[in-house]
């Protein structure tokens, strides 16, 4: 009975919770382009007023995981049922995740808001089973739980919540552990979607199936994705350990970081952020060719920098827009250059959004059903699955780290000081 109340209670708290949070990043997001418009007015120039405005907001998000929250930022560990190495209250490290991520978004930063969710839902799971009573061999699975329905509600995804809990969190499955993890995060995504919506996260409205013989460029794609999935994370754990070792004051080095992004933020406001607007644009074929390259690239170098910034915020948004805009290159050029491939880039977009989000989190069945649930794209499941299957095999044999594993030595190696 105590448990059943624990999963109704941890997922309606954690439901309104991640429906204020993404309230919070969207106005962080417009807020962020007021600032600058506002700013301008004064006798700053433009540019200027852009930098000072994402500077401040990221030294202030900086400075809330340091004293607040340290495990908040990805260059941190990565499990909600541990204790952080750092003592910090409760409420504190909820407010460093909520606050400190809203900054960090609205500086600019490429980040994403799963990992603070994760953090949030298992604060809320280790208050409720204190508040129960609930045995201690209970309290790791719930606390796991609770941080995959705070990833359920940011994505709208019950299923991905539970696949992430089981394979990438507990790392083992039972039926007990299943139950939990659907039950607290299928309440989570409803008690979100009657306060913020009932709408998926990117629609793309009827797509139609990828033939037998077209499923080998789905495969050929997810091999491709791969070698550039490791590459990516070592220009992260590259890009981390070598401004960390530079600059080992968090706050310093965050403020630095965010003036960049206030330059770019000024000159080109949509590739900043957490790219969701962006991703949306590519699933909907507005970006040719050489956009889709340009937009790779520049995330491809925004994503480690930010990581870099030590602020709270995870990476699994930012990550969608670059599987998107690969595989919408992949699918351009395919259609150019191969007789009867006749396949919507879209496609290629979405199977690349599961495919980047797999190899980066090494989490193959959370990367197929997120994207599904994100999209809607139901008849791409054998694609994806297909897609994912190469990339897996592939990273394994190049012995790809996830990308915690390898932030954590960045961080161990060089432990922060203050400002």
């Amino acid at each position: 009975m105590r448990q059943t109340l624990a999963i109704i209670l941890c997922g309606t708290l954690i439901g309104t919770l991640g429906a204020l949070f993404l309230s919070a990043l969207k106005f962080a997001d417009s807020a962020r382009i007021a600032a600058i418009n506002l700013a301008g007015t004064s006798s700053l120039p433009p540019w200027l007023a852009a930098v000072l405005v994402c500077l401040t907001g990221a030294a202030v998000a900086a400075y809330l995981a340091y004293r607040l929250a340290p495990d908040a930022p990805q260059t941190s560990l990565d499990r909600p049922g541990k204790e952080t190495a750092t003592p910090a209250s409760q409420l504190g490290g909820l407010s460093a995740n909520f606050a400190g991520t809203s900054l960090a978004v609205g500086a600019g930063f490429a980040l994403g808001p799963e990992r603070p969710a994760i953090q949030m839902g298992a604060i809320v799971g280790r208050t409720v089973c204190r508040i129960l009573r609930l045995k201690a061999s209970d309290r790791d699975i719930f606390t796991a739980a609770a941080g995959g329905a705070g990833v359920a509600t940011m994505f709208n995804s019950p299923l991905g919540c539970a696949a992430y809990t089981v394979e990438a969190v507990l790392k083992r499955v039972d039926f007990k552990r299943s139950v939990i993890a659907l039950g607290m995060g299928g309440i989570s995504v409803a008690v979100a979607r009657l306060i913020s919506g009932n709408a998926i996260n990117f629609p793309v409205g009827e797509i139609s199936g990828v033939k037998p013989p077209q499923l080998l460029l789905c495969l050929l794609l997810g091999c491709l994705m791969a070698f550039f999935a490791k590459l990516h994370l070592q220009l992260i754990m590259v890009t981390s350990r070598g401004l960390i070792s530079a600059m080992p004051r968090p706050v310093l080095r965050a403020a630095l970081i965010g003036g960049l992004f206030g330059i770019l933020a000024w000159h080109a406001p949509a590739l900043v952020g957490t790219g969701e607007q962006m991703t949306q644009s590519i699933l909907d074929g507005g970006l040719d060719l050489r956009a889709l390259v340009i937009v790779f690239l520049i995330r491809f170098l925004l994503g480690p920098l930010s990581l870099a910034a030590s602020v709270p915020g995870g990476y699994f948004t930012p990550v969608l827009l670059l599987g998107a805009a690969f595989g919408a290159m992949f699918g351009s050029v395919a259609n150019e250059w191969i007789p009867m491939t006749d396949i919507s880039p879209t496609v290629f977009a979405l199977t690349g959004m599961a495919v980047a989000l797999a190899t980066v989190a090494n989490a193959p069945f959370t990367g197929i059903l997120l994207v599904i649930e994100t999209t809607g794209a139901f008849s791409l499941s054998l694609p994806m699955t297909v897609a994912v299957l190469g990339a897996v095999a592939v990273g394994r044999l190049l012995h790809q780290p996830t990308l915690t594993h390898g932030l954590e030595q960045a961080l161990n190696a060089n432990p922060p000081k203050f400002m």
